[in-house]
């Protein structure tokens, strides 16, 4: 008996970690995710930094960049994370393998948005800034 629960205590942590994505961020953030074949494209590069290019908006808005590309999630630095496995993240936020451009996750953990390269950055923010919980967020500013 004490082999099952031991066995069935295996399953669980495995499956639980395989289900790593951003339902940590939940409630806290919203997720940018830049999906790419190729971290040093030039179009990639591009879009990264002008995303990149507005942290005030960026902070405003309780965004978390990510990249998303070979396999692998990067941070804002472009650094490998691990503890993310990026197939079932990928079919939970429904990103194609070969996508190339952006997906935005709400703070309710919806994808809100996917649009394909080449994009306007401005259309993130205002996306954002159209939500319900955004507006709300800053009419609780202007109080402040």
């Amino acid at each position: 008996m004490k082999r099952i629960a031991n066995f069935a205590l295996i399953l669980f942590s495995i499956s639980a970690s395989a289900q790593e994505d951003f339902a940590k961020y939940k409630w806290r953030n919203r997720i940018v995710v830049l999906s790419t074949q190729d971290l040093t494209s030039e179009k990639f590069i591009s879009h990264w930094e002008r995303v990149k290019s507005s942290p005030k908006k960026l902070d405003d808005r309780n965004i978390l960049l990510f990249a998303l590309a070979k396999g692998r999630i990067y941070d804002k630095e472009l650094k490998a994370l691990s503890g993310f496995h990026v197939s079932p993240l990928r079919k939970r936020y429904d990103i194609p393998t070969r996508f190339e451009g952006f997906t935005l996750i709400g703070k309710d953990g919806g994808v809100k948005m996917q649009k394909n390269t080449p994009f306007d950055v401005t259309v993130i923010f205002e996306t954002i800034d159209n939500m319900p919980m955004r507006q709300r967020e800053m009419r609780e500013n202007l109080d402040d």
